[in-house]
Parts: C-alpha cells; structure tokens; sequence
C-alpha cells in the first residue's frame, strides 16, 4: 500500500474512533440525565404524598401541635381564705409573690450561667434542673421582686415569671400554735389551716397565654377557668385577748426558767375560746427553722394530772349525792391518812375542815375522803359529763382525750388520787371546759373556735345551785386565806382554784418534778371569763398559788376592762353560807395551842384577842413561828411567824 493510501486508512480510523467514544458518551450523559430525571420524579412523587399526608391525613394533629405552640395552659393558683378574729382583723392572709418558672427544653444552654447568677444559684445546679427535661420546671419560688425583675430583664427564651400567694400571719409566734402554717404549695399542714384546708383552699384556675417564636409570653390571654378565692375563716379568738394571754405566759414561762406553758381564755356561756396559747412560741411565717416538735399546740395535745383542780368537781360529786352539804365538816386526819397500803399526805396538817375550808387549804385528805364515800360510779360520772376523757370536738387536729379510766378499774388508792387529781390526765383546753360548767350554772357548753359554728349545749350536768356553791366557795379559796390569792386583780372578785401537781416519769413514779396550774373565772359574782393557766416544770418556785396564779390575774387585769367590766370596790369574800374556815380552825387552836397551819387572817385574830404585834414572812399557812409558845408574852409584846403556801 503507498503512503498516501496509508494516511489515508489512519485518518479514518482515529475518525471512527472519535465518533465511538462521543456515541459512548452522549449514552452517558442520557442515562444520567434520566436518572436525575427518576429522582427529580420519585422526588416530586414523594412531595406530593407528603403534602397530602400533611394537608389531609395528619391536618388536625399537625393544627393542634401549632396551637400548642403558640399557646400554652398554665393552672393559676387561687388565693386561701383570709383566717380573721372575732373583729374582723385578719390572723392569716394571703399575699400575691412572684416566683420564676421555665419550660425546660426551650432554654438555651449558653444562657445558663448569666440565668443562674441572677437567681442565685450555681450553673451547675441549674443545669440539673433543666438538662434533659421537658416542660414546666419551678426555678425560684416566692422570691424577691427585685429580684425577679433581674431575671426577667435577662430576656432569657423560656423563662417566665409567675404569680403565686403567699401566706402571712401578722402575729406570728402569738396565734402559731393555733393558725397553722401553709406549705410552698398551697397545703395546709398545721393548725386551723390545715384543719380546714378544703375550705380556705379554694379552686384553681387555667389560663391560655400567646407566645412568641422564641417562647416568649405575649400580653393578654384568656381564662379557660377563673381561679375562685378560698372561703374566710371568721374565729371566736380576740387577737388582743390573744396579745395579752401570750404575753403574760411567756413572762412567767422565762421567769420561772420552765420547760413550757399553755394558757386557754374561755366565754363560759358560749364556749366561745377568746385566746389559745403556748410558750415557747414558733413563727409561722419562717416555720421551717423550727424542729416539728415546736408546732404541735400543746394547749390540746399535751395531758397533764391536774392535781388540786380537781378536787372542786369532788366536792361537787359529794354534794349532788346529797349525803354532803356545803357545811359539812369532815375531818383531814392531821395530815396523813392511810389507804390500803397507801399513804396520803397533806402540805400541812389539818383537822376538821368545811367544804369551803376543804378547797381554801386544799386539802387531799378531805378530798379522798369524800371520794371513797361516794364510790367510783358518781365521781367518774360527774368528771366525764365536765368534759374529761373524751376529746372536746373543738375542730383541730391532735386533740387528745386525755385519761380518766373507766370506774371499773378504781380500786380505793385510784379512787382516793383521782379526787384530788392524780391518776387522772387532762389537756389545758379540757380544764378550761370543766371550769366553764362551774361558771355558767352547770351546764356542759362544747368549746368552740368558729364563729359561725353552731353554740353545743350537752345539757345540765351540775345543779346551778351546786355550781353557785361551788364558785362562792372558789372565790373564798383566793382570799388571804386561799392559795389563789395572787390571781385576784384590784377591783375585782376571782373563783378559782390553784394546783401543784407532781409529774409521774415513764415508769408511773412520782418524782420531783411538777406542774404548777391555775384555772378560774372572773368576775366572781358573774362570770365573763374561765382562765386556765399551765406552766410544765417551773424551776424557781413549783407552786400554782407562786407561778400560774399571777398569769391569770395579769390576763384578768387587762381583759375584764376591754371587755367593759370596770373594777369596783373590792371586799373580802367571806362564802356566804358557809361554815367560815377560821371558825373551824379555832376549835383546833383552842384544843392545841399550835399556831401551825393557821391563816393570816387566823394569826391576826390570835394577836388582836392577846394585844400582840405580829411580824409577817410570806404568804399562806403558818409553818414555823417563834417564840415557840405565846403565854409568856405581855400586851404589845411582837412574836414572828413564817407562812407558805
């Protein structure tokens, strides 16, 4: 082949070549262009079934996740009813705080450590709080204004300010026992607040609130339920009687260096409690800083032996039986008397004594005597129809019932310590009950601490003419006679009766501990308070004369005028009808020759008859005096006597 017919065949097959590889090419190209095209067309396929799953099969769902989106529910809180004296002045309220709140989830991580110096608190226990959880979250609670708007000033997504109440106690420690206190949450978890929690409560709203893009509430909103204000609680309790009661026990409580005291003021012919109160005292409004023992309201928790406060309603068993009469005289043994294998002891030694004389000397004997006689049956009867054993029915949570154990059990030692009132228990609130029957006539009126709560009358349980006997005898037990003579205020007539009741440990022993108590009514000759004053384990002085009668005479001093009863001119109550205990006492004199046990009006009387002077250490009954016998001494000679209660 020449050269010419050689280039000639090599043109044409690099020629063939070229078109090969570009008909190679251009198949490449189509096959691409139509895979593109089958994605671009399952693509579209796949917009189209999403656009009909959104718009039609999953349009409800996908409108209401918006809506939830754009506007969130929040349950608002309703404010507790106002709790508010018999005047209207308001114990307990609840006051509109605001408090910081966030939806977890929509806080943005690097906004941590600024949110969490404004509230407070470290980044790391903030981030607790929000990592990883969804929805509402509490961040502060009942803070600061100010320092809520620091927070909020921050702009932080998320994070919202609410309204919460708070509850306030304007007395604080003085109606603590009482009120109660309110958890962060709205609870009540002591006292009346949480006795009637479902009616101070009230009902919570919802609210609809309109957020931004970034979670932000927007102004306005709407209610899907208004919240509805708890119902107020109108007491009988008077705050001022309140202020003066608290006062007067916290004074002799730290003066006495005891362990605590509980005082109840009563309107004997309603039931109505005028002030209820216990020291030491807790704040309600800081409760958490106290340990939960100092909540309870010891004035109808705690039991006591009430001692000699007993033996008024022993000697009222004794004459509803009709085998005694108020000027019966029976004879206290010369300060011992043997019971069984029992012995009972009086403070000091008496002979024959009246029933006035029984309560002024408060004598045990006489009141053990007069028990046995009667039997168990009347003296259980009597003492349970006054209110003791069984709760009050007042209202509040924790009420004791006390003991008084049933007469089946009395054996003569039971019988003989339960009329002057050991073996027997009893709270402050039931003492002030019992009294109250002596007060108004006898009849057995249910305390009561609403106001709008209807007035409970159990019936007569007392003659009223026993019970009259009974107050004109009290009333000569706090003459210069008595015991109580440090309960009577100038101006005014007192009934009542003291008490120094030993303490059994938990083994049932009695040992050196005591409690002093007072309880009575003022005034004498119409009664428009029952007082009943306890004071757990005074150091200074263990007797009820010493440490509880003169709370109940500061109290009395202060309420009688508030109330409108103004003092008069006080005389000495000689009881009525009585057999006069300084008469009785003569006799014993006369036959001794002792000046042991005699009053200070019974040593007056021997000074005046000799024309001696008298020199006067204390108050009560004569225990020591010299010289030691008076017949050697001329007219106007002194001799010197020393007197205890």
């Amino acid at each position: 082949m020449g050269e010419g017919e050689a280039r000639h065949a090599s043109a044409g097959a690099a020629s063939g070549g070229a078109a090969v590889r570009l008909d190679k090419q251009q198949r490449y190209a189509r096959r691409r262009i139509m895979a593109v095209g089958t994605l671009l067309f399952l693509a579209m396929i796949m917009l189209a079934v999403r656009a009909v799953d959104l718009q039609w099969l999953q349009k409800d769902r996908l409108a209401a996740l918006a809506e939830k989106q754009r506007y969130r529910q929040y349950t608002v809180v309703a404010p507790r009813g106002a709790i508010l004296d018999r005047q209207g002045r308001i114990l307990a309220e609840s006051i509109e705080v605001p408090s910081i709140a966030a939806m977890a989830d929509e806080v943005p991580e690097v906004d941590y450590p600024r949110l969490a110096r404004a509230l407070g608190m470290s980044s790391h226990a903030l981030a607790r709080r929000l990592r990883g959880r969804h929805g509402f979250v509490w961040l502060a609670r009942q803070i600061a204004p100010v320092q809520a708007e620091k927070v909020m000033a921050l702009k932080v997504p998320g994070v919202r300010r609410e309204s919460e109440w708070r509850r306030y106690h304007p007395l604080g420690p003085e109606t603590g026992h009482l009120i109660g206190f309110v958890g962060i949450d709205g609870n009540g978890l002591e006292g009346l607040e949480h006795a009637y929690d479902a009616q101070l409560k009230g009902t919570p709203g919802v609210r609809l609130v309109r957020r931004d893009a970034r979670g932000r509430s927007l102004p306005g909103g709407s209610w899907i339920r208004k919240p509805v204000p708890g119902k107020a609680l109108k007491l009988t309790l008077d705050a001022s009687i309140q202020s003066v009661a608290y006062a007067a026990l916290a004074e002799a409580v730290e003066k006495q260096q005891a362990n605590s005291g509980s005082v109840i003021v009563m309107d004997p012919h309603t039931g109505d409690v005028l002030a209820m109160a216990s020291w030491p005292g807790y704040n309600p409004n800081d409760f958490r800083r106290f340990k939960p023992g100092q909540w309870r309201n010891r004035a109808i928790t705690d039991v006591f032996e009430p001692g000699s406060t007993m033996k008024p309603f022993t000697v009222a068993a004794a004459l509803m039986s009709g085998r005694w009469h108020a000027d019966s005289r029976i004879f206290c043994e010369n300060g011992a008397m043997q019971v069984a294998d029992y012995v009972i002891h009086d403070d000091h030694r008496e002979g024959w004594l009246d029933m006035a004389g029984l309560l002024a000397r408060s004598s045990n004997i006489g009141a053990a005597k007069l028990a046995l006689d009667l039997g168990p049956e009347p003296l259980y009867r009597l003492l349970y129809d006054v209110g003791f054993g069984q709760r009050t029915q007042i209202g509040l949570s924790g009420e004791s019932p006390g003991i008084l154990p049933p007469p089946e059990r009395w054996g003569p030692v039971e019988t003989a310590n339960i009329a002057f009132g050991q073996g027997i228990a009893v709270t402050p609130l039931q003492l002030a009950t019992a009294f109250s029957v002596l007060a108004n006539g006898g009849h057995a009126v249910a305390p009561r601490i609403l106001l709008d709560a209807s007035m409970v009358d159990r019936g007569q349980v007392i003659p009223r003419h026993i019970s009259d006997q009974i107050v004109r005898m009290l009333e000569y037990a706090t003459g210069p006679d008595g015991t109580g003579s440090k309960a009577v205020p100038a101006g005014y007539r007192v009934a009542g009766k003291t008490g120094t009741a030993q303490k059994p440990d938990r083994h049932g022993r009695y040992g050196k501990k005591f409690m002093a108590v007072f309880a009575g009514m003022a005034p004498a000759e119409n009664p428009r308070i029952v007082i009943a004053v306890v004071v757990d384990e005074p150091k200074r002085s263990i007797y009820g004369g010493q440490v509880a009668a003169p709370v109940f005479r500061k109290i009395a001093e202060n309420v009688l005028p508030y109330l409108g009863i103004p003092p008069r001119m006080q005389t000495m109550p000689t009881a009525p009808a009585l057999q006069p205990v300084a008469h009785v006492m003569s006799e014993d004199v006369q036959a001794a020759g002792s000046l042991i046990g005699l009053t200070l009006r019974e040593i007056r009387a021997v000074a005046a008859q000799r024309g001696l002077r008298v020199r006067v250490h204390g108050s009560g009954w004569v225990y020591r005096y010299k010289p030691s016998v008076l017949d050697d001494l001329k007219p106007g000679d002194a001799f010197e006597v020393w007197l205890d209660d």
